[in-house]
C-alpha cells in the first residue's frame, strides 16, 4: 500500500486542492445569489445547471479521453472550471449562471473521471479498498475545508471568486507534473435502466430519491442557509456539519446494514431523516444550535443512502454485475439530481425557506414506505455475500471500478447474456 501511495501522493495532493476550490464555490455561488437577491426558483436553475453538466460530463468525457488523452483533458477541464468561477463576478444574471454552471459541471466531472481511471489504473485487488479509502476521506475533509474558506472574504466582491480559480488553476501543477503514466481507458459497461429496475426496484427508485435529496441537499444548503438570516461562518459551518457527521456515520450504519437485513436499515436511516426534517423546520425557530444538533442526525441518516442502495442491489448481483449495476446507479442519481434543485426551489418559493427542509421531508417518507412495500414484495435472499462499501457521493460511473468488491473480470460481458457493453 505504502508502495502505491509513494506513486500516487501528487495526484491526491492536486485532487486535495481541487475539491478544496469545489467545496468552496458551491457555497460562494449559494451565498451570493441571496445576496443578489435571485429568487429561490432563479438559484434552483443555477444549480441545475451544474448538476446538468456533471451529469454530461461523466458520460462525455470518457469518450474524449480515449481520442484526446488524460493530461491534456486534464489541464483543458481544470482551466475552463477556473475561468468559469470568474464569469461569476462579471455577468451578474442568473441565467448565465446556469450556463456557466453546466460547463463548471462538466470539468469538474471530468476531473473526477480522470482521477478515478487513474487510482483504478495504480490499484490491484489487494490495495483497491484501502485507495478507494483514502480518495474518499480526501473528497469529505477537503470539500468541508473549503467551505470555512468563504469566510476570508465579503461574499459580495470578487476576491472568493479570485481564490477559487487560483486553487483550481495551482491544481494543475503538481499533476502536469507528475511523472505518473497516464491509465489506458476503457469504457465503464452499465446497464439499461430496465435491467437495473427489474434487478432491484428499490435500488432504481432509490438512487432517484437520493438524487433528488442530495442535490438540493448540497446545492441549496447555502441558499436555505442565507435565507434564513445565517452569517458567512453559520452558512459554511452549516455545510460543514452536513458533510462531516455524513461521512461519520456510514461506518455504524454500513456495519449493522451487514449484519441484519440491509433493506430494514435503508428503510429506518430514511424514515429518521423524514422525521428529522420537519424537526428542524421546528426547531429553525428555537434555536440555531438545536437546528445544528438535528441536522448532523439528518446527515448522519441521509448521506449513508447512497452505498446503502448500492449495497442492497448488490445483494441479488455476481461480484463481476456490480461494476455496471453501480455505474447504472450513478446515473440515475445524476439524472435525479438534476430536478432535485428545481423542484425544491418551488416548495421555497410558495412556502418560503422552509420548504426546503419540507421537500426533504417527502423524498424521504417516499423512499421509506416504497422500501416497506418492497419488503411486503420480495423476500431477502439467502446466500447474501456482498459487503457495505463507502462510496463519495461524488463517484462517477468509472470510480465505480474502485469498489474492491467488484469483479474485475470483463469476460461477463458476452453477446448472449442478460447484460450488454455500453
Amino acid at each position: 500500500m505504502l508502495s502505491i501511495l509513494s506513486k500516487t501522493w501528487i495526484l491526491f495532493f492536486g485532487y486535495a486542492i481541487i475539491c478544496l476550490g469545489h467545496g468552496l464555490q458551491g457555497t460562494l455561488v449559494g451565498v451570493r445569489a441571496v445576496l443578489e437577491d435571485f429568487s429561490f426558483i432563479s438559484a434552483g436553475i443555477i444549480i441545475t445547471g451544474y448538476y446538468i453538466g456533471y451529469l454530461l460530463g461523466s458520460l462525455i468525457i470518457p469518450i474524449l479521453l480515449k481520442k484526446v488523452g488524460h493530461i491534456r483533458v486534464f489541464a483543458a477541464l481544470a482551466s475552463l472550471a477556473s475561468i468559469a468561477i470568474l464569469v461569476h463576478s462579471v455577468f451578474i444574471d442568473p441565467y448565465i449562471w446556469c450556463l456557466i454552471r453546466v460547463f463548471t459541471g462538466i470539468s469538474i466531472a471530468g476531473i473526477f473521471v480522470i482521477m478515478e481511471s487513474w487510482l483504478n489504473e495504480k490499484s490491484t485487488n489487494e490495495t483497491r479498498g484501502s485507495l478507494l479509502s483514502v480518495y474518499m476521506i480526501i473528497t469529505f475533509v477537503f470539500m468541508g475545508l473549503g467551505n470555512f474558506l468563504l469566510n476570508l472574504s465579503d461574499p459580495s466582491k470578487v476576491d472568493l471568486f479570485i481564490l477559487v480559480s487560483v486553487l483550481l488553476s495551482f491544481a494543475l501543477i503538481p499533476i502536469l507534473l507528475s511523472s505518473s503514466n497516464p491509465p489506458s481507458f476503457e469504457k465503464t459497461k452499465r446497464l439499461t435502466f430496465f435491467e437495473l429496475y427489474k434487478l432491484s426496484p428499490l435500488g432504481f427508485v432509490g438512487a432517484l430519491m437520493i438524487g433528488l435529496a442530495h442535490s438540493t441537499l448540497f446545492g441549496l444548503g447555502a441558499v436555505y442557509a442565507k435565507s434564513r438570516g445565517f452569517g458567512n461562518f453559520e452558512v459554511s459551518f452549516f455545510l460543514v456539519v452536513i458533510t462531516v457527521f455524513g461521512s461519520l456515520f456510514q461506518w455504524p450504519v454500513g456495519y449493522i446494514s451487514d449484519k441484519i437485513d440491509r433493506r430494514i436499515v435503508l428503510i429506518i436511516v430514511t424514515l429518521i431523516a423524514s422525521g428529522i426534517s420537519l424537526l428542524i423546520i421546528i426547531s429553525s425557530y428555537i434555536s440555531i444550535f438545536l437546528l445544528f444538533i438535528l441536522l448532523a442526525f439528518y446527515a448522519g441518516m441521509s448521506l449513508p443512502m447512497y452505498s446503502l442502495t448500492i449495497a442492497h442491489t448488490n445483494d441479488y448481483l455476481q461480484p463481476e454485475e456490480i461494476v455496471p449495476a453501480s455505474s447504472a446507479i450513478a446515473v440515475l442519481v445524476g439524472g435525479g439530481a438534476i430536478f432535485g434543485p428545481l423542484i425544491a426551489s418551488y416548495f421555497m418559493t410558495v412556502l418560503g425557506s422552509n420548504g426546503f427542509f419540507l421537500f426533504l421531508f417527502i423524498i424521504h417518507l417516499f423512499l421509506g414506505l416504497f422500501g416497506i412495500y418492497r419488503m411486503a414484495m420480495r423476500t431477502k435472499p439467502a446466500d447474501i455475500e456482498s459487503q457495505y462499501v463507502v462510496l463519495p457521493r461524488t463517484l462517477t460511473p468509472t470510480g465505480m471500478e474502485l469498489n474492491p468488491k467488484a469483479e474485475q473480470d470483463n469476460s461477463y460481458f458476452g453477446e448472449d447474456n442478460f447484460f450488454e457493453k455500453k
